[in-house]
């Protein structure tokens, strides 16, 4: 998405570390070099309000929050993914 230069302004990747601390996602960040915001949800607060129940996951929303599109497990086609980003983001 970083390479699309639509996306790359307008989506932003985040990632909630489920049952995890700061120091913990601290070393998730620096081993798979994630270059994007890592909050923190040790009690599952923010996973349970967005209706996850499973990781991997991963949930798109409008800055307002509403939930445009959801997926669950790992990505098997990256392509097919983005592209299905680029029509959501299209929409709106």
């Amino acid at each position: 998405m970083q390479e699309d230069a639509t996306l790359k302004k307008d989506i932003k990747l985040m990632a909630i570390g489920v049952g995890n601390n700061a120091k913990q996602l601290a070393a998730f960040k620096k081993v798979h070099r994630g270059r994007f915001p890592m909050i923190t949800d040790e009690e599952g607060e923010a996973w349970t309000a967005l209706g996850s129940a499973a990781t991997p996951s991963m949930v798109i929303t409008t800055p307002a929050g509403k939930v445009l599109a959801s997926h669950v497990g790992p990505i098997k086609d990256f392509d097919a993914f983005l592209k299905e980003i680029r029509d959501l983001h299209k929409k709106q």
